[in-house]
């Protein structure tokens, strides 16, 4: 990995309500959107934009993603499997607004994404991939959690950040937002996260759950996907585990 250091800012977020095998999949895959019932996030830079831009379609996809080491974001699979990237190119962003004149844009050399991961099955979790910075960032990265989540911590306290819509029907991803909100769910692969006014979106996909573990934030969960009768509104959000993806994670943490 080279050495430079480039000073960067970003953040990202999402939410979920329901009972996971009774929702269909909404288009998550395509542009997780803005969190649902939060505000603009100037904060949080260890959170960042992905601009997934795939060879030839002069159109680019965006994901949200967390800095858990100097050179490595943690963001969904889905976001970065080959089908997706297409041959392209793939960017992240740290700051508030994408479009906006400040924050700074590094770009990914390698997508890696967990062998578990079926997307044909989102909800047996494993949503979880890396990317792989041109430089490394001058921004504390954010811890992720390594113990087992248990039914017990439904009603517990959880922030959502990512960059995509503010509402629920798909627009304009690139403003990074966040919402606090409860978590409602704990399956053996999922956290369902949020409340009907309060969740993800289009664009949020790869974004970090936080929780406080000894009182620092911490990503439990990474938005996946989410649930609604009707294509492109949004209408609640799952997230996968990061504790069952430790094994695939740490591996490039910990790599020299």
């Amino acid at each position: 990995m080279k050495k430079g250091i480039v000073l960067v800012a970003a953040a990202i977020l999402s939410a979920c309500t329901g009972g996971v095998d009774d929702l269909p999949l909404t288009g998550t895959d395509v542009a997780s959107g803005a969190i649902i019932g939060g505000t603009i996030d100037e904060g949080d830079p260890a959170v960042a934009m992905l601009r997934i831009s795939p060879a030839g379609e002069g159109t680019s996809n965006p994901c949200t993603a967390s800095l858990i080491a100097p050179q490595v974001l943690l963001t969904a699979a889905h976001c970065v499997t080959p089908d997706k990237i297409k041959g392209g190119t793939v960017k992240a962003f740290f700051g508030t607004n994408a479009d906006g004149e400040e924050g700074t844009w590094v770009n990914v050399v390698e997508t890696h994404y967990d062998p578990e991961y079926d997307h044909a099955n989102k909800r047996a979790g494993h949503d979880v991939a890396v990317a792989i910075l041109e430089e490394p960032v001058a921004i504390q990265p954010l811890p992720y959690n390594r113990a087992p989540m248990t039914e017990d911590m439904v009603g517990d306290p959880v922030r959502l950040i990512g960059f995509g819509d503010d509402h629920e029907i798909w627009g304009f991803a690139g403003v990074k937002h966040h919402v606090s909100t409860i978590v409602n769910t704990v399956t053996p692969t999922l956290l369902g996260l949020g409340d009907e006014d309060h969740h993800t979106c289009q664009g949020d996909s790869g974004g970090p759950a936080l929780m406080d573990v000894n009182g620092v934030p911490t990503i439990v969960g990474v938005t996946s996907f989410g649930g609604s009768q009707v294509p492109s509104i949004c209408t609640d959000g799952w997230h996968s585990r990061v504790d069952i993806s430790l094994d695939f994670i740490d591996q490039f943490v910990n790599a020299p």
